[in-house]
């Protein structure tokens, strides 16, 4: 199998750290640039989105969630672990909408009304976001912590509406081998496996 990435998304992030916690290190990484619409990627996925799997028997998945779901066995089981990596994966779908309607923005004219409502939401968001468990290695929580992360890289002046208790869960996730294994800067590194992150433990 064969995971396409970028070493900035924080989608494919939480699948490499699912992907981990399980001992999937077999799974091959690809990197590309979505925001480049290359054609290694659109050939795989012609939305140019990461992360995206080639399966050992020539199957194309996209979409996160989806992944997730093919990969570990369907692990959203109950409504409290749904609910809980739902919320995660919606808090980062509105900081990747604040911060890539701001970074494509015209360079002249008013500002889409559209980047002002993502920012409100991500306020909001985080600020009711439910309790990181900093060592959790379930989905809810992997999604979480790197929505949390994607919000203080790319919003940092955002990053504030995060609750104190949460700040404090997440500077403990940042500690976490794991998850400094798949830290951008390792990444930037184009790992070939999984397994290959181990070396950054």
């Amino acid at each position: 199998m064969k995971l396409y990435s970028s070493h900035t998304s924080p989608y494919a992030r939480i699948i490499m750290l699912a992907a981990l916690a399980a001992g999937k290190d077999e799974i091959e990484l690809a990197w590309a640039d979505p925001w480049l619409t290359p054609p290694e990627l659109t050939a795989i996925n012609p939305l140019s989105q990461v992360p995206a799997l080639l399966t050992d028997d020539g199957v194309i998945i996209a979409n996160s969630p989806f992944i997730i779901d093919y990969l570990f066995d369907h692990p959203l089981r109950g409504a409290r672990a749904t609910a809980l990596a739902g919320y995660g994966f919606a808090l980062l779908d509105q900081v990747v909408k604040a911060y890539s309607l701001n970074r494509f923005k015209p360079g002249t004219g008013p500002e889409h009304p559209h980047i002002e409502r993502a920012r409100q939401a991500v306020v909001r968001g985080a600020k009711a976001a439910p309790q990181l468990d900093a060592q959790s290695t379930a989905i809810g929580h992997l999604a979480l912590g790197l929505a949390f992360s994607y919000l203080q890289l790319r919003l940092p002046d955002l990053y504030p509406s995060l609750s104190d208790a949460n700040r404090a869960a997440f500077e403990r996730f940042q500690q976490r081998p794991d998850v400094r294994a798949v830290a951008i800067a390792n990444l930037e590194k184009h790992p070939a496996t999984i397994g290959a992150l181990r070396a950054f433990f």
